[in-house]
């Protein structure tokens, strides 16, 4: 998860009760400016969609474009809004969870100083730590890979700690958080901890995080590196082990429409923490292919295809020749029937060519 720019809490008078930096090196936007801006139009945005017929949860401002590259993400736990500036591109389920996140723990926390508050500020200055640890709690995945960043750190203490040395030692950009675990000899908790410190202060990048029902869009550069003798760029030796052309041949079944799961599915020699470190490796490099959502669409299910189904996946098909409509993607689908997405896929793989899909490339 990448760290967003700003964060504001915001009262249902307009007044910010907290704000943090998350950009030492950038100013904040002025509070109370800022406060004033997002309460009013929130409010315009919601007696807009009130006149229009709509309840006030539809009315809410999800979101206020600050620019082709920022975005500004609101929460709301009525009367009280949370807020962060972020950066489009870093838009992500991480994101969205921690803009739900720290409105609620807030609220939680101060709940007998807001019943009572006299306008004194200060009191919540103590949210700084609290917004640290449930950034830093936003989970690491064994298989995701750290890189230390090309900066000056001389004067960071964490190099002058021993245990962290060790750590920083196995760093080299190819290792994944349970190899470097491994390789250290310590705990994977104690190594996901220092790894998250690590990144907080921003001295490593992560690869991206793959979850199994993840679809992936190839790329023009995933078609010409796998034309290529050599998978990796940086790889220098002609040949090809045995684990780069295994490699070679998961790459080759990203097709935008297989799942982390059914291609997992098909390598059975390979484990789905491998499947995901390799995707997450290649992903992290920005080249080779995207994150889109798929959109099914579905005219009419052939009759003779329920005759050979089980009555719940009966069920569930009936359900999804009603529902694809191209306009709900896999997620939403889920949400709608009650089953997970991973049977929905099943299904409509099964359906084969009478399912078309629309695509969507994720942020």
């Amino acid at each position: 998860m990448k760290k967003p720019y700003f964060l504001y809490i915001i009262d249902g008078a307009g007044i910010c009760l907290f704000s943090y930096n998350f950009k030492q090196d950038i100013e904040i936007f002025p509070s109370d400016i800022f406060s004033g801006f997002i309460t009013a139009i929130s409010i315009f945005s919601a007696e807009l969609n009130e006149n229009l017929g709509f309840t006030e949860q539809e009315g809410r401002l999800p979101a206020i474009p600050l620019s082709l590259d920022f975005e500004i993400m609101i929460s709301y736990v009525n009367p009280f809004i949370g807020v962060l500036v972020v950066e489009k591109k870093d838009i992500d389920q991480d994101m969205n969870d921690f803009l739900n996140a720290f409105l609620p723990i807030f609220l939680k926390k101060y709940e007998k100083e807001l019943e009572r508050w006299n306008g004194n500020l200060r009191i919540f200055e103590t949210f700084k730590e609290e917004i640290e640890k449930i950034f830093k709690k936003m989970e690491l995945f064994s298989f995701q890979i750290p890189r230390m960043k090309e900066i000056s750190t001389d004067k960071n203490i964490l190099y002058e700690n021993e245990n962290y040395v060790t750590i920083i030692k196995e760093i080299d950009g190819k290792k994944s958080i349970k190899e470097i675990s491994e390789k250290s000899g310590k705990s994977m908790d104690e190594t996901k901890t220092m790894i998250s410190n690590l990144f907080w202060s921003e001295l490593i990048t992560l690869s991206e995080k793959v979850y199994e029902d993840d679809v992936f869009e190839p790329k023009r550069d995933l078609f010409y590196l796998l034309r290529t003798e050599e998978l990796d760029p940086e790889h220098t030796s002609s040949n090809l082990s045995e684990q780069e052309l295994l490699e070679h041949k998961l790459l080759s079944a990203i097709d935008g429409f297989k799942t982390v799961s059914n291609i997992e599915a098909e390598f059975p020699n390979l484990t789905l923490y491998e499947t995901k470190l390799i995707i997450s490796y290649y992903f992290s490099k920005g080249l080779y292919f995207e994150k889109i959502e798929l959109f099914p669409q579905i005219i009419k299910i052939s009759e003779d295809f329920f005759e050979k189904m089980t009555t719940q996946d009966l069920a569930l098909s009936f359900s999804l020749e009603n529902m694809c409509d191209g306009e709900s993607s896999l997620a939403d689908l889920s949400k709608k029937t009650g089953f997970s997405l991973k049977d929905i896929k099943r299904i409509l793989d099964l359906l084969g060519n009478q399912v078309f899909y629309k695509k969507k490339y994720v942020k």
